[in-house]
């Protein structure tokens, strides 16, 4: 009963969002949610989804993305949602009740729990030659109260360091709206081709910092970025080809 009632949290938009319809220029909404699978059901899960985003969301149709966290308190689940959208698009969305039957069905026979659905909204000035990758390192990062401005203004200033000074990192931001614990969470996702991309938080960004702000700046900002969030998370997630829309 409890995945049952959960399926809705996945499906359909809480009223909530609607307040965030106004002044968007940019499609930069999107949702996801955690799904635990239950013991020995992943290979038939990933199937399954596979053959729905198939039938239903292909290439012209509603886009959804999935993947399966291979590191982290949540490793081994699986966290599917979709992405690019206006708020717009969310109210306007109309499924068919054939659509809907299969995905609770999956849903029903495969999934122990569920994080329910997370809205989330892309900066687009923060993040940085984002671009699709076969895995990625999310760092989640639960600000401190009326702190979440603060750093969104020093991942904006990082992002136009990282442009000025050529660097070939890839990192998308986004801020939770909601769902989830709803406390000011920030998500940086670094791109990565391999595990080989794996590098630390900074991946070289006090050198470049310094190259175009100076010394004196970076002593300021390091002090100051520690005391803006009291919980950070860790996590890689690795792309399911067949649970992801075509690319266009």
């Amino acid at each position: 009963q409890g995945v049952k009632m959960n399926i809705n949290r996945i499906l359909l938009l809480p009223i909530v969002a609607i307040s965030f319809m106004i002044g968007q220029d940019d499609p930069v909404v999107g949702n996801f949610s955690y799904l635990k699978i239950k013991p020995g059901k992943a290979a038939s899960f990933e199937k399954a989804v596979a053959s729905h985003v198939k039938r239903y969301h292909g290439a012209d149709q509603w886009r959804t993305w999935g993947g399966k966290v291979v590191s982290g308190k949540r490793s081994g689940q699986y966290l599917v949602g979709s992405g690019g959208h206006y708020w717009n698009d969310y109210a306007e969305r109309k499924t068919t009740k054939a659509h809907d039957d299969q995905w609770e069905a999956i849903i029903n026979n495969h999934v122990e729990s569920t994080s329910g659905s997370v809205y989330y909204v892309k900066d687009l000035e923060a993040s940085y030659n984002d671009r699709s990758a076969p895995m990625w390192q999310t760092q989640i990062f639960y600000t401190n109260p009326g702190k979440r401005g603060d750093m969104t203004s020093l991942l904006r200033k990082s992002a136009k360091v990282r442009a000025e000074t050529n660097s070939d990192e890839s990192r998308g931001v986004f801020y939770n709206v909601t769902g989830g614990e709803q406390n000011g969470i920030v998500y940086i996702a670094t791109r990565m081709d391999d595990l080989g991309d794996m590098v630390g938080p900074s991946k070289g960004l006090g050198e470049r910092w310094i190259k175009v702000h100076g010394q004196k700046d970076w002593d300021k900002v390091l002090p100051t970025w520690w005391t803006l969030f009291h919980k950070s998370e860790t996590e890689i997630v690795k792309v399911i080809p067949g649970m992801n829309s075509p690319q266009e």
